[in-house]
């Protein structure tokens, strides 16, 4: 069946009310953007005469972390990294671990040779937000628990307001059912707070139950009823155990929802002006991909006011109190990418001296 403008919320309703999977076509995020994912892309073409141009929102999440801290709790300390234009997580580790630039680059280690202070950093973030115990984190990143226990404690020093964050929205979502983006998109959690209950119910149970399997498992010579009860003292855990997990799940996923639900929203409204800008002009909005708008400009088109306008699109659509900045890039072909002082615009080709940036000339 061909999919129309005329027939497509026919479609979407039948479909949301049929519990059946139907395959309907690839879906454009979920292809890989290396091996063979990179060969599949490159097959996708522009319109004879047009060329792509793809552009990606930059650090979009950690900027409305950075947002929220500053205008709820006062906190310009990641704000200001984005205001100084420098790079995130090397100046987030030289922040944190008091290092010199040298040692926070991309792949540097500290001056004891035993972490990467920029990788721990770019993971920590996310340690930190999940509520990682420093042992698993440690684990995760093949570090001492002393370097976890170090890095912890200099990330909530440095960035004061960051947990403060997370534990109030996940606060609001517990007595509200629901969290909101900035742009007051609600996320609903209809059951959490039935299973969080039932959870926390059944806490002291969980415990006698862990205490009986080790006794039953500490046994030399468990009896045939010993092993049965320990299979129903296991199954019961598992139950348990995932109620308690969902819980866990959801309480992580309502700061995803403001953070990501954000950077989703500030795409939508970009997509928006930027579906007019095209219809304005007569170019082609191709495709959003994550953090990504693809448009098709006619060669004649492709020109430094066209990417002028492109990037205040992406950059200017919204206003947060951080800047926002997007990556453009020029593309015969999905993901042979040409920045936009490595094009010619004049004859609508890579510069000379880039021509042969992918093994052939374009």
């Amino acid at each position: 069946m061909k999919i129309t403008d005329t027939n497509y919320h026919a479609i979407v309703r039948k479909l949301i009310t049929d519990d059946r999977k139907v395959r309907r076509g690839q879906n454009l995020q979920n292809l890989p953007s290396k091996g063979a994912g990179s060969r599949v892309r490159n097959q996708f073409v522009p319109r004879e005469g047009c060329t792509f141009v793809g552009a990606d929102l930059g650090q979009i999440e950690p900027r409305i972390m950075a947002h929220i801290m500053y205008t709820r709790y006062g906190d310009n300390s990641m704000r200001q990294i984005f205001v100084d234009g420098v790079d995130l997580y090397t100046t987030m580790a030289m922040m944190t671990f008091d290092l010199a630039e040298e040692y926070c680059v991309d792949k540097a280690y500290d001056p004891t040779g035993k972490f990467k202070p920029r990788a721990m950093m770019k993971t920590g973030q996310l340690a930190v937000s999940y509520d990682q115990s420093p042992a698993s984190f440690a684990k995760k990143m093949g570090v001492t628990d002393d370097v976890a226990a170090m890095f912890f404690e200099n990330f909530d020093r440095t960035f004061p307001s960051f947990k403060t964050m997370v534990a109030d929205i996940r606060e609001f979502m517990r007595t509200h059912g629901y969290v909101e983006t900035l742009y007051g998109r609600k996320r609903r959690f209809p059951d959490y707070k039935r299973v969080a209950a039932a959870s926390a119910k059944n806490e002291q149970r969980r415990i006698r139950l862990y205490t009986e399997r080790k006794a039953l498992r500490n046994k030399a010579n468990p009896t045939a009823p010993d092993l049965a009860k320990l299979d129903r003292i296991q199954t019961e855990i598992d139950e348990l155990s995932e109620s308690r997990g969902l819980v866990g799940y959801w309480e992580r996923a309502s700061f995803n929802a403001v953070i990501q639900g954000t950077g989703a929203d500030i795409l939508k409204m970009n997509g928006n002006r930027n579906a007019q800008l095209c219809k304005e002009r007569g170019w082609e909005f191709n495709a959003s991909i994550h953090d990504e708008i693809k448009n098709s400009l006619p060669n004649a088109d492709l020109t430094r006011e066209s990417i002028a306008l492109i990037d205040d699109v992406m950059t200017k659509t919204v206003s947060l109190s951080v800047p926002l900045v997007t990556d453009i890039v020029i593309e015969p072909r999905w993901m042979m990418e040409y920045g936009i002082d490595e094009w010619d615009y004049v004859n609508c080709r890579p510069l000379p001296e880039f021509a042969n940036k992918y093994g052939e000339a374009v």
